[in-house]
This record gives structure tokens, C-alpha cells and sequence, in this order.
């Protein structure tokens, strides 16, 4: 008893809230009106069950519609909640899930407030929730202007011939899913305005003869999913004006010539899913009118050619999936309004020449699944309207030419699942194309030839055969045999959705998907190149692609996608949407057996081997970090071998590997073919004595093993220290006494990288670092006379020494002294070795471009002397290469100035001009290059070893520093003109001062 209470506390509650945010309904008291309808609650009771109303907007009339939904338990309909409303507007009314009233409906719509009279529509549907049902024939008494009844779901067995006496007015009738084998005769003998009859899904094994009598208005007739197999002609006899005729789903195995005799007005026949095996000739001849039918699922095997000789206003015809074997040459002539035709899955073998030619406004056409294997030259010559185009399936081997050259409507076109092998351009529409969605799937095409090379870019355009489609969207080559995406593709600048699944493609660069003409990229010149700069030169656009079950090949020529697909490049303006990018594999090059997801593969694994290499040595590229390796092992090598004319181009670091040779000198390997050599390896050489400047300035490995080396250089330690590579130094005779004690307290030094497995061992076959500094060499145990006398010699030498050594020392801030005071310039006067156009170029990165304009520039371009300064945006020539202007630049200045900063390390054309300049201050051994640090000095873990080593080395500017202008203009070229100019003109002063003392002194 208490859950009832606070079952009817939380109902009454939820009302109360409700109420609150609604408005109640002026029909009835009991009701609220939400938003476009209005809802009648009622407590549940056990009697009653449960039912509701709701009242709602139909047909653009407001609170026109009434819907009583019961429980599906409910004995009987219920209105004690809802007695007294005033529902007036209703004239659409729907019961659900309801018994049968035991009162008239009109009863029960007086009881809720509804006119009975004014009820235009009404439903009665049951769900098939209760049998036995039986409608009276007083339960639609009072529905005089009733025009729509529908009764579903029912399950009812019978119903009386006089059940529609009270509906003269009835002009829609639908009667489905009942029990019923037939329907009495006279059931439609009271309502003679019916249009609209639908007698759907019931059991129905026959049809009375006269059941239709005396319907002159009957347009539609629907018998769909009965038992009919037969159509008795006579049925038809008192319907002239039905238009529309549903026969389908009934097994129907036969109809005669008389058939459809009576039905002059027949425009649209349905009789699909039956038994039909032949059609009469004559089947039509007396429906002038007839404009579609639709007959797939049957089991026709021939169609006779006058079958639709009287009927010329077809428009819609649908043949699927029966047995045909031929089309007569005449079946389709005088049909110019025929703009569907459908014959897909039947045993068609050939198309007769000129059995299209009258189909001139076609739209669609469909002979997928027929044994057709070939189709004869203009077959579709007249199809100038045609839209889609479905000839999948149908063994084609080839296409004639120019088969549709003259459907320049075509929009689709299904050739999947045949045997074609090649395509040429001049099949497709030409010159004008609407052709946006083609189907090649399951074919045999290539679409270009088998190449070495990792990309296809021999097919050019005007060879590709849908070089001229360009509105094309969709294009689907799923399952042919192509092995490489041909660049020609960019011509579709349309596409939206490439399907390449199940192919042979073992190649797959980045360029294979820049869909653009436009683009400058050539994939031969950078085939890794930076694809963050890439697609700024391409048209936004997305495209979709599927690639999976490919022989892709896990090589560099998939670096690129590999790249993008595992999201470490953003996508430019081109987005790529791999939709089966979880399913793309490659395999490996040397075993195509293991194969990796592309979405997880090891970037650093795709690599690929160079055919330009040389003889008996190995080259390989690895794009992950732009890295060219050369392993020239036992080769029996007696010199460095060259490396410039098998460089790939960009820019590459090299690492050499010359293993196992008779090298017995490293000259060679100054030359700047190998200045990006960054790991050296000539261990087991013959190897005595190591130069440093032999060495390239970026090594950051070295492997001198196994050679005869027996002592080291300080001039080899020191650069060792500078650029402090990986080293391996074991398998070497060293020569453990003082001359080592360099090499010793290097390798001491707990931050060095050392890669040697064994250790490293004396001639004595002693390990060096398990000596002492006393054993590698006892001189250091001097006696302490020795000790003595040396420091008494430099003390009395020091203070004689402390002067020379303070004027050396502090001689740049002494020279910058006098000169910033123009005093003793004759000192420090320097004429340059040639006259240049700039006395100096500005590199710096575009983040830096207010200090250099608003700071640097005006401080150089001003003041005594003024400084000729070179800048890109200013002095450079537009449209010339890039890297020519910044050889130029810094050919034609006396300084490099660089203006060192975090962008200026991320810069890569500031990289380039730091290295020219560094280069040719090299080769010329000058000092051109001034550094201007801005901010603080950016780390060296961020630095290119190049510029690191040359910082180490070096002294910069800090723009920070107070006396960063007098360092600078110190640093910049001194003409001695100049110095001599301020010479004359301090001379030129002094006298004038002179003749002015004199003039006072005689005055």
C-alpha cells in the first residue's frame, strides 16, 4: 500500500513539474499541450490497463490528428479520464494496439469530444497482438464522409459484404496482413468513389470476378503478396481507368493475351517475383499508355519483338534477373521515351547491331551479369543522354573504339568484374564528358608498364586513357594489376576517391598522390624532399583512397607515405584519407614473406640500394635521416675512392665504410665531395700515421681499428677534442711511452665516446688505460733541482715576458681602441685583397628581419665609414635559383655577416648561406665571417656540427655587448683611403687652428 502512495506522490509530482513548463490544453483538462502536441496522462490502473491520446498537427491542420494507443493486454478501450473534452478539430484518427469497441466508432468519438461526421481518415491497426477479431458491420456507422480506411495487422478471417455500407464516400481503401483465402464479392458494392484499393500481403488465393464492379474511379490497384496465380482478364472488366497495377509477389505462372484487354489507361505494371516463363506478343496491345513495367525475378527465357509495338510512351522497363537469352533486333524500335532499361542477370550473349539505335533520350542502362563478350562498334552511338551505363560482369575482353565516344552525359560507368586488359583514351566520352564515377574493379588492367624505377612517370598524360575524363570523382581499380600509380593521375584534378585495393603496386612515393598539373615537384630531383614545403604549390582538395592487399615493397620509395600515414607530417593543403590505412602492408625487400603494417613500420628500415655504385662495392640511401651509405669492403683498395659521381642529390650526410682494404693515407678525403662524411670506418687498413686535416670537419663516428698505427699527434688529439666523434682505436701496435701520453689522457676523459669491443692494447700487449702517467712515461718524475731551477728561470723571466704577453694578449681590444678613437690608425689600416661590389651580406632568418632593418642596417649604412651592405630582399635578382644568388652574394662582399638565433637554426636557406660562406673562408684561409649572436646562444645540441665547430673556435659578436659597435666596425673592412682621408683631414684642421692662433697673436 505505501508503494502505491509514493508511486502516486511521484506521478502527481511529475505532472505538477510538467504542468510548469507546458500549456494546458483548452480541449480538455486532463491534457497538456507540448510544443506541437498535446498529451493525455491517465494513472495506471489494474482495470483499465493503460492507454494514452495524443492529439497532434496532420496535413497542415492544427490538433487535426488523434492517436489512442492501448495496452496490448487491454480487454476493452477506456474513456472515463477523458469523458467531456472537446477534441472538434480531429479528422485524421489512429487506434493502436487495440480491441475492437464494443459500440460503434462513432460512438466512442462522440464520447471523446470528435464530430464523427467531420472524420476524414481513419486507422485501425493491431500489430497482430490479438486473433479472433471480427469488424461488424455497425462499427462504421456514422462515418458518412470517411475517404481513407485502413485496416493492418489485423489478422482478420472474414468480413461481412455489407462492412463499407456506411462509407459511401470512400475513396482509399487498405486492407493488409490478414487471414483471409478470399473477400466476398459485394465487399466494394457500396462505395463507388473509391481511387485507391490496396489489398496487400493477405492470403488470398483468387479474387472474385465482380468484386470490382461498377469502380469507373479505381486509378490504383495493388494485389501485392497474396496467392494469385492467375489473372482472370474479367476482373478488369468495370475498371477503365486503373493506372497503376501492383501484381507482384503472387507466383503467378501465366498470363494470356486477354490479360490486361480491359485496362486501356494501364501506365505502370508491377509483376515482379512470379513464376512468368513467356509474355504473348499481343500482351499490350490494347495499353496505348503503358509508360513502365517492371517484371525482374521471373523466369522469362525469350521476349517477343512486337511485345511493345502499340505501346510507344514507355518509359521505364525492368527485365532483371530472369532467364533471356537474346534482345530481338526490333523489340526496342519507335521507344524514344525509353529512359530506363533494365537487364542485368539474365544469359544475354550478344547485343544485336542497332538495338539501342531508337533509345535516343536512354538514361540508364544495366546488362551487368550477362555472358556478353563482346558488344558491336556504335552500340551506343545514339545515347546521347545516357547517364549510367552498368556493364559489369558481362566477360568483356575489350571495347571497341569510340564505343562512347557520343555519350557526353554519361556520369557512370560499371565495367567491373570482365577481362579487359587494356583501355584506350578513345572509348570515353570525347570531346565533351561528364563522366564522374567509373568501375574497373576485377579486371586484368595495368595501366602501365613493369619499370625499376619506383615510379611510373613514362605514361604521360596524353597517353593515359583517362587523361581527357577530368571531371572524374570516383575512380575504382580495385583488383587489376597495376603495379605503379602513374603521375598522370594529377590531371584529375576532380577526384575525390581512388580505390586501388588488391593490386600489384610494389612502389608508392608521395608524388603518386599530388593530384595537381600545377605542381613543379619533379620526384626524379628529391625524391624525399621536404613535404612540409610541397603543398603549397597544390590545390585544396581531399582525397580518398584504399590501397590495402598491394605487394607494397618496405623500401625508401615508401618513406615518404610511410611518413605521412604514421601522422609525422601534416598534410599541406592536399588531405590524403587512407580509409583502410590500418590494413596497408609492405614487404620486405629481401624477404617478401615478412611482411610490417605500414602504420607501425621502422622508418629507419626503409631504405633502398643505388645501381649508380662502384664496381663491387655497395650504395644505399635511408631517407629517415637523409643518410647515403658506400661500403666498399675487401676491395683491395690502396687509395680513397670517389665519391661526388655517385652522390644522390640533396643534401646527405655519408657515412663510408671501406673495411678490409690496403689504404695506407686518408689524403683525398679533404676534398669537399666528402665534407659530409659523419662516420668513417677503415679499420684493418694499412694505416701508420693519421693527418688531421685529412679528416672531414663533421665526423661523428671514426673507426681507425686493425691498422699499424703506432703513435698519435696533438694536432689529432686537438681535433679530436673539437669534434669529438664515436671512435674505435683497438687492433692498432701503439707504441705505449710519451709520445702517447696525449692519446692517454684523452682517452681518460670519462665523456668520450669510445665504440672499440676489445681494449686498447700496447705493442707489449699491455691495455693502455690499465698504465699509469709514470708508467707511459717516467721523465715526468723529474728531480726537484730540475723543478727548482725551472721556476726560478721563469720567475725572473715573468716580469720581462708579463709586458710583451699583456700587449698580445689584449691587442684586438687595443687595436679596437685606437681605432674607435682614430688615433695610430696607420697600425691597424687594412686594404682588402680585391675591391667587391658589398662590404658586407646580412644572413639572417625572417623572425630577425626587425632588428636587421630597424637596427643593424641603419648602424652599418650610417656613420663614418658607410658601409655598402648587401640583403636578399633588397639586391637579389627575382626569379633567379636560389642557391646561384647566395654564391653570388657572398662572392661579391668582403663579409658574411650571420645573425645567430633560435629561427636562424631552424632556417634552412640560413644553414646553406652559413656553410657557402664557411666554405670559402676555408679555401681562402680569411677571417669573412662575423657572427652577431641575438639573445642568448642557442644550444648546441640544436646547432649543425658545422656551425658548432666553428663557434668553438671562434670568437662572435653579442648584440647585447656595450661595445658591441666598436667590435663590429673593427671587424668590417678598413680602407686605408679612409684612414687616410681622417689622416688629411685632422691635418687640414690643425693648420686652420694654427692660422687662427696666429691671426689672435698679431691682433
Amino acid at each position: 500500500m505505501a508503494d502505491e502512495h509514493q508511486a502516486m506522490a511521484a506521478l502527481w509530482l511529475w505532472l505538477a513539474v510538467l504542468t510548469l513548463a507546458t500549456t494546458l490544453s483548452s480541449a480538455c483538462p486532463n491534457c497538456f499541450k507540448n510544443f506541437k502536441s498535446t498529451y493525455c496522462p491517465i494513472p495506471f490502473t489494474p482495470e483499465e490497463q493503460t492507454y494514452s491520446l495524443k492529439l497532434s498537427n496532420y496535413k497542415n491542420a492544427e490538433e487535426s490528428a488523434l492517436t489512442y494507443q492501448c495496452h496490448h493486454l487491454a480487454p476493452q478501450m477506456y474513456f472515463t479520464h477523458h469523458q467531456g473534452c472537446n477534441f472538434s478539430t480531429v479528422q485524421y484518427v489512429a487506434f493502436q494496439r487495440c480491441p475492437l469497441p464494443n459500440v460503434s466508432f462513432s460512438e466512442i468519438f462522440t464520447q471523446l469530444g470528435v464530430h464523427p461526421e467531420k472524420i476524414l481518415e481513419m486507422t485501425f491497426k493491431n500489430i497482430g497482438t490479438r486473433k479472433d477479431l471480427e469488424l461488424k458491420t455497425w462499427h462504421l456507422d456514422g462515418l458518412v464522409n470517411l475517404q481513407i480506411l485502413q485496416l493492418k495487422h489485423n489478422l482478420f478471417t472474414s468480413l461481412h459484404p455489407d462492412v463499407l455500407k456506411a462509407t459511401p464516400n470512400l475513396e482509399h481503401f487498405l486492407f493488409s496482413q490478414n487471414a483471409m483465402p478470399a473477400l466476398p464479392e459485394a465487399l466494394f458494392a457500396h462505395t463507388p468513389k473509391l481511387k485507391t484499393i490496396n489489398l496487400l500481403n493477405n492470403k488470398f488465393e483468387s479474387i472474385p470476378e465482380n468484386i470490382f464492379f461498377n469502380l469507373s474511379n479505381l486509378t490504383v490497384l495493388r494485389l501485392y503478396g497474396n496467392n494469385l496465380k492467375e489473372i482472370n482478364p474479367k476482373l478488369f472488366t468495370n475498371t477503365p481507368m486503373v493506372s497503376k497495377l501492383e501484381l507482384s509477389f503472387n507466383g503467378i505462372t501465366n498470363v494470356t493475351s486477354d490479360t490486361f484487354k480491359y485496362l486501356p489507361k494501364l501506365q505502370h505494371l508491377f509483376m515482379k517475383f512470379n513464376d512468368i516463363e513467356s509474355l504473348p506478343p499481343d500482351l499490350f496491345h490494347n495499353c496505348p499508355e503503358l509508360q513502365s513495367f517492371h517484371i525482374h525475378y521471373n523466369k522469362l527465357q525469350s521476349l517477343p519483338s512486337e511485345l511493345f509495338s502499340k505501346s510507344k510512351n514507355i518509359s521505364d522497363l525492368d527485365f532483371d534477373k530472369n532467364e533471356i537469352k537474346e534482345i530481338p533486333e526490333e523489340l526496342f524500335h519507335g521507344q524514344e521515351n525509353l529512359t530506363i532499361l533494365m537487364m542485368q542477370q539474365n544469359v544475354l550473349k550478344n547485343i544485336p547491331d542497332g538495338a539501342f539505335k531508337d533509345l535516343t533520350n536512354l538514361e540508364k542502362l544495366s546488362l551487368q551479369n550477362n555472358p556478353i563478350k563482346s558488344l558491336p562498334p556504335g552500340s551506343f552511338d545514339h545515347q546521347h543522354k545516357m547517364k549510367i551505363l552498368n556493364l559489369a560482369n558481362t566477360s568483356l575482353t575489350d571495347l571497341p573504339d569510340k564505343i562512347f565516344k557520343n555519350c557526353e552525359s554519361l556520369v557512370e560507368i560499371d565495367l567491373s568484374n570482365n577481362h579487359l586488359s587494356e583501355l584506350k583514351s578513345t572509348v570515353f566520352p570525347h570531346p565533351a564528358t561528364a563522366l564522374s564515377i567509373l568501375k574497373l574493379n576485377r579486371n586484368s588492367l595495368s595501366l602501365s608498364p613493369r619499370t625499376s624505377e619506383p615510379q611510373a612517370r613514362q605514361i604521360l598524360v596524353e597517353q593515359f586513357p583517362f587523361s581527357d575524363q577530368v571531371n572524374l570523382t570516383y575512380l575504382f581499380l580495385q583488383s587489376n594489376r597495376i603495379q605503379n600509380i602513374p603521375h598522370a593521375l594529377r590531371n584529375l584534378k576532380k577526384l575525390k576517391h581512388l580505390d586501388l585495393k588488391n593490386n600489384s603496386i610494389e612502389y608508392l612515393d608521395y608524388y603518386g598522390f599530388l593530384f595537381s598539373s600545377d605542381t613543379t615537384a619533379d620526384p626524379s630531383d628529391a625524391p624525399w624532399a621536404n613535404l612540409q614545403e610541397l603543398p603549397q604549390a597544390l590545390p585544396s582538395q581531399v582525397i580518398k583512397i584504399e590501397l590495402k592487399d598491394n605487394p607494397l615493397i618496405c623500401d625508401c620509395s615508401l618513406y615518404n607515405f610511410a611518413l605521412w600515414l604514421q601522422g609525422k607530417i601534416s598534410e599541406g593543403d592536399v588531405q590524403l584519407n587512407v580509409v583502410d590505412k590500418a590494413d596497408v602492408k609492405c614487404s620486405m625487400p629481401d624477404d617478401k614473406s615478412v611482411q610490417k603494417f605500414v602504420m607501425t613500420v621502422d622508418l629507419s628500415t626503409l631504405v633502398c640500394n643505388r645501381e649508380e655504385c662502384p664496381t663491387s662495392c655497395t650504395c644505399i640511401t635511408r631517407p629517415h635521416d637523409n643518410m647515403f651509405f658506400m661500403e666498399c669492403i675487401q676491395q683491395r683498395l690502396q687509395a680513397i675512392p670517389p665519391l661526388k659521381a655517385y652522390l644522390p642529390l640533396g643534401n646527405y650526410s655519408v657515412t663510408l665504410n671501406l673495411k678490409n682494404n690496403f689504404i695506407a693515407s686518408l689524403e683525398g678525403l679533404q676534398s669537399p665531395e666528402y665534407s659530409n662524411v659523419v662516420n668513417l670506418t677503415v679499420a684493418h687498413n694499412a694505416l701508420k700515421f693519421i693527418n688531421e686535416s685529412y679528416l672531414p670537419r663533421r665526423l661523428k663516428a671514426l673507426d681507425l681499428s686493425g691498422n699499424a698505427l703506432i703513435h698519435s699527434s696533438k694536432s689529432l688529439i686537438a681535433f679530436l677534442n673539437v669534434t669529438n666523434p664515436t671512435l674505435s682505436l683497438s687492433g692498432n701496435p701503439w707504441v705505449c711511452d710519451c709520445q702517447l701520453l696525449d692519446l692517454y689522457n684523452f682517452l681518460r676523459d670519462p665523456l668520450r665516446k669510445m665504440a672499440d669491443s676489445h681494449p686498447i692494447m700496447c705493442d707489449n700487449s699491455e691495455p693502455l688505460l690499465s698504465l699509469t702517467e709514470e708508467q707511459l712515461c717516467p721523465t715526468i718524475q723529474q728531480p726537484m733541482v730540475v723543478v727548482t731551477i725551472a721556476s726560478t728561470t721563469v720567475f725572473l723571466v715573468l716580469f720581462f715576458v708579463l709586458g710583451t704577453v699583456s700587449v698580445y694578449k689584449y691587442q684586438q681590444n687595443i687595436k679596437v681602441w685606437l681605432y674607435t678613437h682614430q688615433m695610430c690608425l696607420w697600425i691597424i689600416a687594412k686594404e682588402e685583397a680585391d675591391k667587391k661590389k658589398y662590404d658586407a651580406f646580412i644572413s639572417y632568418s625572417n623572425q630577425d628581419e626587425e632588428y636587421v632593418n630597424n637596427v643593424l642596417v641603419p648602424g652599418l649604412e650610417s656613420g663614418e665609414p658607410k658601409y655598402r651592405v648587401c640583403l636578399h630582399y633588397r639586391d637579389w635578382v627575382a626569379g633567379d635559383y636560389i642557391q646561384n644568388q647566395i654564391n653570388q652574394s657572398i662572392e661579391d662582399s668582403h663579409r658574411t655577416i650571420v645573425i645567430l638565433s633560435s629561427s636562424f637554426i631552424e632556417n634552412v636557406w640560413g644553414q646553406i648561406e652559413f656553410k657557402t660562406a664557411h666554405s670559402k673562408a676555408l679555401k681562402e684561409k680569411s677571417k669573412n665571417i662575423i657572427v652577431i649572436v641575438l639573445g642568448q646562444v642557442p644550444p648546441a645540441s640544436e646547432m649543425d656540427e658545422e656551425l658548432k665547430l666553428y663557434l668553438s673556435t671562434r670568437t662572435y659578436l653579442q648584440s647585447d655587448h656595450p661595445r658591441f659597435w666598436e667590435n663590429l666596425r673593427y671587424a668590417m673592412p678598413h680602407p686605408q683611403e679612409f684612414l687616410y682621408k681622417k689622416r688629411r683631414k685632422t691635418k687640414k684642421i690643425e693648420g686652420l687652428q694654427m692660422v687662427q692662433a696666429n691671426g689672435k697673436a698679431g691682433s
